[in-house]
């Protein structure tokens, strides 16, 4: 059995210990990636013009789920020159 210098015994360990640390480093960083996928998300809040005198989400949703058309007139009251 062929015997490698101290030198390279000292090379070779340094070497490992240095790439275990990056590999746990890199461990660590997937699991916190991995981890921020799966947490949850939360709406702070929501804000929109409903079409033809809907007021309120339901009432969207109710108009969706009928079929209904929501497509009014221009608004009048904007103040634009038409």
């Amino acid at each position: 059995m062929e015997r490698i210098p101290v030198d390279n015994n000292e090379k070779l360990v340094k070497y490992l210990k240095r790439m275990t640390a990056d590999l746990h480093q890199a461990r660590q960083t997937i699991a916190e990636l991995e981890g921020a996928g799966s947490e949850p998300i939360a709406i702070v809040g929501m804000a929109c013009r409903f079409p033809g005198g809907i007021s309120s989400p339901d009432e969207l949703w109710d108009l969706v789920v009928a079929g209904g058309d929501g497509v009014s007139g221009f608004p009048v009251n904007r103040g634009w020159d038409l």
